[in-house]
């Protein structure tokens, strides 16, 4: 008996110290290649990868904005993966190829190959192949996939996930025989693992370390997770209102600590914000469809081209948009919109909470609000709201818990307003002089402000030129912030 008390006390131990290096800030040893000359990932990042790899899957789990993506990489780098699988939100495969290339250590070019449409294939050979949830669906495309062997299997936004009777996306992932299968080691990312309930974890523990959970059945972890309650139930395409039903959460502290002491290394924003610079600009690369294509190919932009290439300089300190060049601009806005809802809905459900979204056109913002307002409670602003509406609508995003975006047009809402409650941007139609984003970013990074660390998101279309002139005039924000705000 004394025997077993010692082993027992042992595992206890074990775990607690796990649970504590789930938050560590810090490595204690290992710090991840990175590409000579990339940019040092920061302390806490290793101290993500350290982690993971002490286990034989896990979960990074650390709050938007952290650098999930980044860790993720660094796993490969670390593991000298020559085949990695990423499965991840449509909108983000871009995204992933850009930061492979930022990121990974392998021998530049660097073979990255994300696929776009079920009928491109899967390019076998390449380092990376990136892929959306919804494309696995595709039978054909599945089947290829599953014809290869992978050293890493990383799935992005892993609460896709989460439905616990298995939809098509979780079985072609999760069954026996699908791509977790075919895969040495998984790395889920997701700040937001079980974002309304406890049963949501389920699928993610059960599959990369079920003894994590006892081994538990979906019924017995219903079972012992959930107490007895009342609520709504369809029950033969009708919904009633039941007694005797199992839906009140309990042992939630615990479930955390199964989480934390065996698959998931989790950091909060305001534990590591040292850590971080105070506001970032992330350039965001679109998937160009079929109408975003049609609108780059208006003359205005060779007019835009040949005075960027004049002197760009001049173009940067402001030209005058008129004519073609306003509609070259307005028509790429209003073509680019439904990829930008498409892509603050992913930052909204990967765990944001307040995201101000701005553009120039009134034609835009319309598109973003039919897009956006009915599910999030939209509040907007623009230059013919009067002036009591654009008080309460800055008012509601404030303080309603239930308004998680405004939207407004650059000048309007880049003037004036405080912002605070908001930590992320989101910019439709980037401005292409110098400082005009960065006014944008002060409506939050002010007094008052939910936490000090800020993103300003940027949607450019890959190749074009305007993502040339916005890159540029990035840079050049950072020049006068360098100059202005500086410290030795």
């Amino acid at each position: 008996l004394e025997k077993f008390w010692g082993v027992f006390q042992k595992m206890i131990s074990e775990i607690t110290r796990q649970v504590e290096r789930s938050w560590a800030e810090t490595p204690l040893e290992l710090r991840a290649p990175y590409p000579e000359g990339g940019d040092e990932p920061f302390d806490y990042q290793h101290a993500g990868v350290e982690y993971a790899l002490a286990r034989p899957h896990a979960i990074i789990g650390d709050e938007p904005g952290l650098g999930k993506t980044c860790q993720a990489i660094l796993i490969s780098n670390f593991l000298k993966s020559s085949r990695t699988l990423i499965v991840c939100p449509a909108s983000l495969r871009l995204n992933w190829v850009r930061e492979i290339h930022k990121g990974s250590n392998l021998p530049t070019p660097i073979k990255i190959y994300p696929v776009l449409k079920s009928k491109d294939g899967t390019a076998r050979g390449t380092s990376y192949l990136v892929v959306s949830y919804d494309l696995l669906r595709n039978k054909d495309l599945l089947k290829a996939i599953l014809l290869e062997k992978w050293d890493h299997l990383i799935l992005d936004e892993a609460h896709a996930l989460k439905d616990p009777a298995g939809n098509k996306r979780t079985r072609a992932i999760c069954t026996p025989g699908g791509l977790a299968s075919q895969a040495r080691r998984l790395t889920l990312l997701s700040g937001t693992l079980l974002p309304n309930q406890p049963v949501e974890v389920y699928n993610a523990m059960r599959l990369l370390d079920w003894s994590s959970i006892d081994n538990m059945s979906l019924a017995q972890f219903r079972e012992y997770y959930y107490d007895i309650g009342s609520g709504f139930l369809r029950v033969g395409g009708k919904v009633k209102y039941v007694n005797n039903l199992r839906n009140v959460p309990r042992h939630l502290a615990e479930l955390g600590e199964r989480l934390r002491g065996h698959l998931m290394v989790r950091r909060l924003a305001d534990d590591v914000l040292p850590q971080l610079p105070q506001a970032r600009w992330h350039l965001f690369p679109l998937i160009a469809d079929t109408n975003v294509r049609k609108a780059l190919k208006h003359p205005g932009w060779k007019t835009v081209a040949k005075l960027y290439e004049l002197d760009s300089d001049q173009f940067q300190r402001g030209i005058q948009i008129d004519g073609e060049v306003a509609t070259a601009r307005r028509e790429l806005g209003e073509a680019k919109a439904p990829l930008v809802a498409a892509y603050v809905k992913e930052l909204l459900d990967s765990g944001l909470k307040k995201i101000v979204v701005s553009a120039w056109h009134i034609s835009v913002i319309n598109i973003l609000f039919k897009l956006l307002g009915p599910k999030y409670g939209t509040a907007v602003i623009h230059g013919g709201t009067i002036p009591a509406k654009k008080d309460k609508a800055v008012y509601a995003f404030q303080n309603d818990e239930e308004v998680s975006i405004i939207i407004g047009q650059m000048k309007v809402i880049g003037e004036g307003w405080n912002l605070t409650a908001a930590q992320d941007v989101v910019n439709a139609e980037p401005d292409w002089v110098p400082g005009a984003n960065e006014q944008l970013i002060r409506r939050i990074r002010r007094i008052g402000q939910k936490g000090n660390n800020l993103i300003g998101h940027l949607p450019v279309v890959p190749g074009s030129l305007e993502e040339r002139i916005v890159a540029t005039a990035v840079k050049k924000d950072k020049v006068i912030h360098e100059v202005l705000d500086g410290r030795r």
